[in-house]
């Protein structure tokens, strides 16, 4: 069951959180060892559920505790981490045939199902680790939330990807978010639509609703997608495709970029075009990265209330307007009271270890699907202890 058992009051916060937009954030709490609910939060499948102004900012398990003493801290303290309950995307895997339970019989080569973003995103979760999904692969306590059938209408061919990185690519052609959270004794699968503040957020520290900011403006990582379907050689199946944002970037940058996407598992044209549709959704733009630190006693814009992860937003840096999603979160409680700091558009755009780590997985996916698809041959076709910390 999933019980709240305590309350950690804000006074006895020390916690750092990070969030990021359909991915899976992380969370660092400090607490003394005395502290009524250290053992509790030290029992294996532990957590938090955070809450903020007006939602639950983010839960999530305990994935490691440390204990540390000193002659100045004789009783010591234990530092906590832990993820978001997203992370059951990531270790869940969707099957070619998610209601048969036995993966050594598998009787199709992928799970392709057509409709609207959102439904598609909703039935590859329920299939294979939510109510609809057999009884060993099911997440106790998990349950789907509202689905309103938003997005285009896209066709997908699951074959053992995870979770996340499914849902990653029908979200970015669909404009929509996704979460798991705790609510009451259940968690729950979200949807939401990426709403565009721009007009009404604007931040700007000559304003004075930023307190901080640094922008970088980049290059498009592509701008023309070549995408490749069934066949060998000569014969093979390709598609290019580009949209009006690629090609304006392009004429900007003078710069055409192209990429090649192995979509071997499909002919469908429909699917090809998507998958070159999802590169261009996350690469295909002039990149801005924005980091953006919100006044602290601002009674309007307030970060959490009039805007927040996933929002579009707008940016004034040296007099230009810039416009970027909301893709990341940064939250530090403590001494100092809370302090939030905001990334907006391209994640990378600032460390280029992230830069590097980005390319390195997107190279683990497309050598992991075409070891899938290759191995497929031609065929196309426990108890978590919740605490809540009052923000």
């Amino acid at each position: 069951m999933l019980t709240r058992v305590g309350l950690i009051r804000p006074e006895d916060l020390s916690l750092e959180l990070e969030d990021k937009f359909n991915n899976v954030g992380t969370w660092r709490l400090t607490l003394a060892s005395e502290h009524p609910l250290a053992e509790t939060l030290r029992l294996p499948g532990a957590g938090l559920v955070i809450t903020g102004p007006g939602d639950v900012l983010m839960s999530g398990p305990v994935t490691s505790s440390e204990y540390a003493a000193s002659p100045e801290d004789r009783f010591g303290s234990i530092v906590f981490e832990g993820v978001s309950d997203s992370v059951i995307l990531l270790d869940i895997l969707a099957w070619p045939e998610p209601a048969n339970a036995d993966v050594t019989t598998q009787r199709v080569g992928h799970d392709e199902r057509t409709g609207p973003a959102e439904t598609l995103m909703h039935a590859y979760v329920n299939a294979n680790c939510g109510p609809g999904a057999p009884a060993a692969r099911r997440r106790a306590g998990l349950v789907m939330g509202p689905n309103g059938a938003r997005g285009p209408m896209a066709t997908k061919s699951a074959r053992f990807p995870t979770l996340g990185e499914l849902l990653t690519g029908i979200a970015a052609v669909g404009d929509l978010g996704f979460r798991i959270v705790q609510r009451g004794a259940q968690l729950v699968f979200e949807t939401t639509q990426v709403a565009d503040r721009a007009r009404e957020v604007r931040l700007d520290v000559l304003a004075g609703t930023l307190a901080g900011q640094r922008v970088v403006v980049s290059t498009p990582g592509v701008t023309r997608v070549i995408v490749a379907g069934q066949g060998e050689q000569e014969a093979r199946t390709f598609l290019s495709v580009d949209n009006a944002t690629s090609v304006g970037a392009e004429g900007d940058w003078n710069r055409r970029i192209e990429k090649f996407v192995d979509q071997r598992n499909t002919n469908d044209a429909k699917e090809l075009k998507q998958a070159g549709d999802e590169l261009l959704a996350d690469e295909g733009f002039t990149k801005t990265a924005v980091q953006a630190v919100p006044v602290a006693d601002s009674d309007f814009m307030e970060f959490g209330v009039d805007w927040g992860l996933g929002d579009r937003v707008c940016v004034v840096a040296g007099g230009q307007e810039l416009t970027a999603p909301v893709t990341g979160l940064v939250l530090k409680a403590g001494e100092q009271g809370f302090q939030v700091g905001a990334l907006l558009g391209d994640p990378t755009g600032f460390d280029p270890r992230a830069a590097s780590a980005q390319r390195s997985q997107s190279t683990e996916r497309r050598v992991s699907a075409l070891e899938r698809t290759a191995e497929g041959g031609a065929d196309p076709a426990g108890q978590v202890m919740s605490l809540m910390g009052v923000f």
